[in-house]
């Protein structure tokens, strides 16, 4: 059964539960952005992290803010918690923040479920996930009027990430041929719990992946020959496969850091990156809160 809203799982404690402080944090990292904003037309993807504002508040709002996001975006994360299907599609006619509710996209999610098996509706998926959660307040912010759809991957196959990837470029290709852009947003955090200096060279590597744009390569190097931590590798793996059916893009890797940057402790940190996929042709423009 559709639930009309699905309600905030992690407000006042990955981030605030006020609308006005809210609004002054989420500001405060959008206005520290480095790059002109990309309009809407010129870039296709974002990598954002998805930790407690503090830590990685910074980095996902020089991603949001190297952007003119659209009004459909379509939300791709990781399943936290095993619950509900493997790929699991929000059935809620529309998400809360403090800033208010943010409407399901329809269309995307109706073509979404058409274009292959492996999607399921299952609300439970996402109920008490925080990986999209604590990016839509940075995407509220900078695109009043946004429409969204959300969907998790905790399905650790290869094959399903790279049909979930045909599946995401199917679909966004069919909204946009009735004249609708729709922007694609990857929440994952990098390596977990190392020493800076061992977590970066492990980021690194994830990162130089992410950047070569090959999804099967991403997928190994992380979950098989280097063990990096990357909590959002199905969804990064997903994407990658959706770009190479998708116009072609050029990645940048916006900014980087990591959860030591907040409060000094560099002895066991959880790394971030926000990543961006230009368009070849646009125009110039667990329950600890740190991962």
């Amino acid at each position: 059964m559709t639930e009309a809203v699905r309600l905030p799982a992690v407000a006042g404690l990955f981030y605030e539960g006020d609308a006005r402080a809210l609004r002054a944090d989420v500001g405060r990292y959008l206005g520290a952005a480095a790059f002109p904003p990309r309009p809407a037309s010129a870039w296709r993807a974002l990598l954002l992290p998805h930790a407690g504002h503090v830590y990685s508040g910074a980095v996902c709002g020089a991603g949001v803010g190297a952007v003119e996001l659209p009004a459909t975006v379509l939300l791709l994360g990781p399943n936290h918690h095993g619950a509900g299907a493997g790929v699991a599609l929000s059935e809620a006619a529309a998400w809360r923040t403090p800033f208010g509710d943010v409407p399901l996209a329809g269309g995307l999610a109706d073509e979404l479920r058409k274009t292959s098996p492996a999607i399921r509706t299952d609300e439970a998926a996402h109920r008490r996930e925080h990986a999209l959660e604590v990016i839509l307040p940075f995407l509220q912010a900078a695109r009043p009027g946004l429409s969204i759809a959300c969907l998790t991957l905790g399905e650790p196959d290869l094959s399903v990430c790279l049909e979930v990837g045909r599946a995401v470029a199917e679909a966004v290709t069919r909204v946009e041929a009735r004249g609708e852009r729709v922007g694609i947003v990857v929440s994952s955090d990098l390596n977990h719990y190392l020493p800076r200096e061992r977590n970066r060279e492990k980021d690194d590597r994830a990162i130089d992946a992410l950047l070569l744009g090959d999804p099967s390569e991403l997928f190994t190097r992380v979950r098989v020959r280097e063990r990096i931590s990357m909590c959002g590798i199905l969804p990064a793996t997903a994407l990658l496969a959706a770009l190479r059916d998708l116009p072609p893009t050029r990645p940048r890797l916006v900014a980087r850091g990591d959860s030591g940057d907040a409060f000094g402790d560099t002895s066991r940190v959880v790394g971030y990156a926000a990543l961006l996929w230009e368009t070849d042709t646009g125009t110039n423009g667990s329950d600890r809160k740190e991962c």
